[in-house]
């Protein structure tokens, strides 16, 4: 039997790779310094300033950018210069699960695309993306503002239904859901949002047989199913 999904999109940073990792927690420090040494904050001033941001706007470039007028293109580059083979290894088991699903892939970030770039390629996975959604594609505009969600079906050609979005924040899967997504949260809690909740991303293949089996109000082990 076939399945009506065509597309499985990931969101990047702490989705691809286990929050434990510690890389956004490195990103955050970068942000933090590049508000004190470039915009000339006190850093408690830039720490209250960054997690005001991230809840008004979903991240903190989008309230920079809005209030105090940076370059975005040099603010990527400083937040992002990070030695990711610090904090990330190839990931086989995720290698993998990924080859055995026909969908595309596509993966969506925040973030600029040269540094998703390297993200993939430091876990080994590469391949496997058939396109990066970027900040760039967005037109500056970013996750979970709801014009973006329709503008990457567009750019994908696509319906809402035909998508499964995979992420770490239940803010972007509520807006994915209003279009007809369905939504998988990873290493997150129980959420209304979430029609299913998983503990890591090699758990993805699990939820995509859930689907193509038909089994919609069944519980699966990992998290939470769809109610029928």
């Amino acid at each position: 039997m076939g399945t009506p999904y065509r597309y499985l999109i990931f969101d990047l940073d702490d989705t691809l790779y286990p929050r434990a990792s510690g890389l956004q927690q490195e990103v955050r420090r970068r942000i933090i310094r590049y508000m004190v040494e470039q915009l000339g904050m006190r850093a408690a001033e830039a720490v209250a300033l960054r997690q005001r941001y991230v809840a008004q706007y979903g991240t903190t470039w989008a309230g920079l950018l809005r209030h105090q007028h940076i370059d975005l293109d040099d603010y990527m580059v400083y937040v992002h210069d990070i030695p990711l083979p610090r904090y990330l290894h190839v990931n086989r088991a995720l290698d993998a699960v990924l080859e055995a699903i026909p969908l595309q892939k596509i993966v969506w970030t925040n973030a600029p695309g040269a540094y998703a770039e390297r993200v993939l390629h430091a876990l080994g996975i590469r391949r496997h993306f058939a396109r990066i959604v970027d900040v760039q594609a967005m037109n500056h505009l970013n996750k979970p503002m709801p014009e973006v969600y329709t503008r990457v079906l567009g750019l994908l050609g696509t319906k809402g239904a035909e998508c499964i979005l995979v992420e770490d924040s239940v803010n972007n899967l509520r807006a994915a859901r209003s279009v007809g997504m369905v939504t998988v949260l990873v290493d997150g809690p129980e959420d209304a949002n979430a029609d299913f909740v998983i503990e890591g991303v090699e758990e993805i293949g699990e939820v995509l047989r859930r689907l193509q089996g038909g089994k919609w109000g069944v519980k699966p082990f990992i998290g939470r199913g769809k109610a029928s």
